[in-house]
C-alpha cells in the first residue's frame, strides 16, 4: 500500500481571511487620518481667529481716543458691511482712510480707527474659512458694554456649520 503525501501550503480561504483583516485595519487607519486632519483644520481656525481678535484688541489699545468715541463699535454684521464699503471707498487711491505708511501722522482717530476695521476685515477674509453661497460670513462685532470693557465676536463657517468665536477684554 502507498501512502498519500500530505497536502501542504494554504487554502484560498486562509489566505483571505487575514487579507480582509488588513483591509479592515487599513480603512480604520484611513478614517483616522481624515478626522484627525479634519479636527486639525478647526483647530488652526480658532487660532486664526484668536490671533485676528488679538490684532484688533492691540490697535484698540493704541488708539484709545477712538476706542472712546465709539469709532470701532459694530453693533451688527449690518454695520459691519457698511464699515467694510465705506474703509473700500474712502481708502483707495489714497483717500482719507488710507492710514499706511507715512500718511498716517496725519491721520484723524476716526480715520484711523476706519483704517484699522477696514484692514482687519481684509486679514479676516483671508484667514478664515467663508460660505460658498456668494455672502460673506465672515463678519465680526465689537460691542462696548461699559466704558472700558469690548466684546468682540468672530464668525465663520467651518465644513459648512457657522462658527462664532467671544473675546472680552478690558482695554
Amino acid at each position: 500500500m502507498k501512502r498519500q503525501a500530505a497536502i501542504s501550503g494554504f487554502t484560498l480561504i486562509e489566505v483571505l481571511i487575514p487579507l480582509l483583516v488588513l483591509s479592515l485595519g487599513l480603512l480604520g487607519l484611513a478614517a483616522l487620518q481624515t478626522t484627525s486632519l479634519a479636527f486639525n483644520t478647526d483647530a488652526y481656525t480658532r487660532t486664526q481667529s484668536t490671533v485676528i481678535a488679538y490684532d484688533i484688541i492691540d490697535k484698540m489699545r493704541i488708539n484709545t481716543t477712538g476706542v472712546s468715541a465709539g469709532n470701532y463699535d459694530i453693533a451688527s454684521t449690518t454695520v459691519a458691511r457698511t464699515k467694510i464699503t465705506t474703509y473700500a471707498t474712502c481708502g483707495a487711491s489714497g483717500g482719507t482712510c488710507d492710514c499706511g505708511g507715512t500718511a498716517s501722522i496725519s491721520c484723524s482717530t476716526s480715520s484711523l480707527a476706519l483704517y484699522d476695521l477696514g484692514t482687519w476685515y481684509s486679514k479676516m477674509k483671508e484667514a478664515l474659512p467663508g460660505s460658498d453661497d456668494g455672502t460673506d460670513t465672515r463678519l465680526a462685532t465689537i460691542d462696548r458694554t461699559a466704558a472700558n470693557l469690548v466684546t468682540i465676536t468672530i464668525q465663520w463657517v467651518e465644513r459648512d456649520i457657522p462658527k462664532s468665536q467671544r473675546w472680552v477684554v478690558q482695554l
